[in-house]
Formats: C-alpha cells, structure tokens, sequence
C-alpha cells in the first residue's frame, strides 16, 4: 500500500519538476526546485491539499458535460436494476462512475482510482476503513478520519433535482395534453465500456496476428473478427478533460454503432413459386455455351467420315453440354443454402414435389433414399437444354432438326450418367 501511494506522488513530483526545469540552469535554482517539490509532493502537504480540493469533484454515471461543457445539472448516479430484456443499457453493464469537475483538481481522483496491492483502490481503502490505510496516514501525522470524510465527499448523493438549458431535452407525452420535459444524459461508463470492447476485437493482439497472417497469405487457427459502419464522435474538442475523467482518458473519442435500416440486397437466385426450369433460368445467359455447341455440333455431322478428328468434335460437344449441366446444379446447389425449410411455406405450395426435394435441404432425407424425383428431374432438365438450344438457333436464324437430334442423343447420355450428382 504505501510503495503505491509513493509511487503516485514521485509520478506526479516528476512532472512538476520536468515542466520547471526545462528553462532552467543555474544549480541554485535547481536546488530549490527540488526542495520545494518533495515538500510539495511529501504525503503530508500533498494529502492535506487534496482533501480541500476534492470538494471540487462529483462522482456520477450520467454527466451533463457530454452535451455542453457548460452544462451545469445536479449529480447524478443511477442505480439500474439487471433484467434479462436484451437491452445494452445501466444496470445491465458493470462499468465505473465517471467524475466531473474542475479539471486542475482530477489529480485528486486519480489518487484515489490508484489500485493497491489487495486489489482495492485508495477510494474504496478509505470507505472501508482499510486498517493499513489508516495506519500509514496516521504514521504520516495526519488524521485518518478528517481525511476520510474529505475524500467521501465526492461520492455524496446529490438530492438537489437541478438540470440546464444546455443538456438536450424532450419533450415525453404521458397522457392527455400532459409532459414530461425529459433531460437527456449521457451514460459515459458504459460508451466506455462500449469502446473497450469493440477496441478489444478489433486491435487486440491476437486480432492483429490474424491480420498478419492474412496478408501473408497464412492460416490462422481462430482468425478474427470485426466491427464495420462505425462512426467516431470527438466529446470536448482539445479540452476533453472538461468533460469528464472517462472522456480524458478516451481522448474525447466515442464509437457510434450503425442504426440505419439494412441493405438489402437482391437475391442471385431467385427462389422459385412454380417451377425451377421456367423461373431461375433464363436461356439467353448460356448464348456462350449453345454458340459453342451448334460450332462443334455443325462439325460433327460434316466430318463423319475423318474418325479422329469425329472423336476430338464428340469431346468437346460432351464437355460443352456438361458445362450447361453443370451451370443449371450450380444455381440449384445455391437454392438450397437457402434456410431449411423455405419450401414448405404457403407462397412455395405450387413448387412441384420433385423439385422441393431436389432444392430444399429439409427433403435431404428423401433425396438420399428415393429415386423418383431424380429421374423427373433429369427429364425436365434435358427438356429445358433441348428447347434452349432450339430457342437460340430460332433466334440466329440456323435452325436444324439434325442438330436437335444429334444433342439430343448426347444430353441424354450425360444426363443418365449424371444424375447421382443431383
């Protein structure tokens, strides 16, 4: 206990005299410096100046500072009850009193937020009547219990019901044509304890490992986590010790959590009422893969006669339909990531049942173990490709029955090889 409160006022002895003797050379005048700071800092003067100017100081949870440091209201610390009704709010949070004051007298309660060896600080030493404490400022010749009631003072209950032009305020209906004119304050301990956290998240140690080894391009067993669309407020300007001592102590900064509506965006896939072939896809977005087909289609039926050349055509005529197979699973797959489920609700009714099965992973169990719904929907998907490509060649103006027979063969053929993966 004492090491600490001696280790508090050499601190403070070391700031004084740094800022004095900066300017100063002459060893006389050094000299007299010093003494005059351990007289200054000794514990006698520096306690018995401190209970006078304590006074200065109030403890509360809700400062008027933080809408005007000119706002002048009565002291104020809510005793909130905890309730599990999923609001961040007083009561819910443990978070310290913040104080108010004249700002040239926080020393003051900086001495008494000193942590000392039992894990209490100087403040709650003296409210308890810690026997050490009491030994240490009576073998200081100083009266304990003088002392004690100085420095309690800045935890007092303010009775007085007093607010200020200054502090925001609204007017709250209650009833018929009747008021409430309600006083809004700031609850400085818990945007603190707000800021600590999301501080915490964001630029903790292990949080700046996982951004580490991201950018190098490395695993990171846990990785991390993060907090976007927050706004930082400035409480005091370059004075935010005005405001309060938790306000000093953040630099004037606050995080402001986003409360604009959210974004919603559009679905990629559309969830389909009716029927999947004729609502997710859209046959003008694979022009790329039928153009590629009818080329490689049109060089098949030319060249029968070269075998080798036939079988490099036959190829990429199979891999061409395959990549369309595949681009119609790929949309399919991501129905399903939808919530489980989502089929079963009234505006799906009209889906068929094969399809619910094939794109809602509630069915996963009847996907598994039946075989009906795979075969319809390997035949609706070859009906969809069939008429697609007859569609494309309609709309370039090359139709050919001999082209939708020849692809016809081959989706086919794919298609029952295929429909495991469905």
């Amino acid at each position: 206990m004492t090491a600490s409160i001696e280790a508090f006022l050499n601190e403070r002895k070391e700031l004084w005299l740094k800022d004095r003797l900066k300017k100063v050379e002459n060893e006389t005048v050094i000299a007299e410096l010093q003494q005059q700071a351990n007289e200054r800092f000794s514990v006698q003067e520096w306690l018995s100046d401190a209970a006078k100017r304590v006074s200065q100081l109030s403890m509360v949870s809700h400062p008027s500072k933080f809408s005007h440091p000119s706002a002048k209201t009565s002291s104020v610390i809510v005793q909130a009850d905890y309730s599990v009704d999923g609001y961040l709010r007083s009561g819910n949070v443990n978070y310290s009193l913040d104080v108010f004051g004249n700002a040239a007298a926080m020393d003051v309660f900086k001495f008494l937020s000193v942590n000392l060896e039992n894990g209490q600080t100087i403040l709650d030493a003296f409210e308890q009547q810690n026997e050490d404490l009491k030994q240490f400022i009576q073998h200081s010749s100083l009266d304990f219990d003088a002392l004690r009631l100085a420095f309690l003072v800045i935890k007092e209950n303010d009775t007085s019901v007093k607010t200020d032009h200054l502090v925001k305020q609204v007017y709250f209906p209650v009833g018929g044509e009747n008021y409430h004119l309600l006083s809004l304050l700031t609850p400085s301990g818990l945007i603190t304890k707000l800021k600590q956290n999301i501080d915490a998240i964001r630029f903790s140690d292990a949080t700046k490992l996982a951004k580490e080894q991201r950018k190098k391009n490395e695993l990171d067993d846990v990785g991390y986590a993060d907090v976007y669309d927050l706004t930082v407020t400035a409480y005091g300007g370059t004075q935010p010790q005005n405001v309060s001592v938790l306000n000093s102590q953040n630099a004037g900064r606050a995080y402001l959590l986003s409360s604009a509506p959210p974004q919603f965006e559009k679905r990629k896939v559309k969830l389909p009422t009716k029927d999947f072939f004729a609502q997710c896809l859209y046959w003008k977005k694979f022009n790329h893969e039928f153009s590629i087909l009818q080329k490689y289609v049109r060089s098949d039926l030319k060249e029968t006669e070269q075998v080798v050349s036939n079988r490099h055509i036959r190829k990429k005529i199979r891999q061409t339909i395959q990549q369309i197979i595949y681009e119609i699973l790929f949309i399919a797959f991501c129905i399903r990531r939808n919530q489980s489920g989502w089929s079963n609700k009234e505006y799906y009714q009209h889906l068929p049942l094969d399809q619910r099965i094939w794109l809602d992973e509630v069915h996963w169990e009847q996907r598994e173990h039946q075989e009906e719904w795979r075969d319809e929907i390997s035949r609706r998907t070859a009906k969809w490709i069939l008429d697609s490509y007859e569609k494309f060649m309609s709309h370039s103006k090359m139709f050919s029955d001999l082209e939708i027979k020849e692809v016809k063969i081959v989706v086919l053929e794919i298609l029952e090889q295929d429909k495991e993966f469905f």
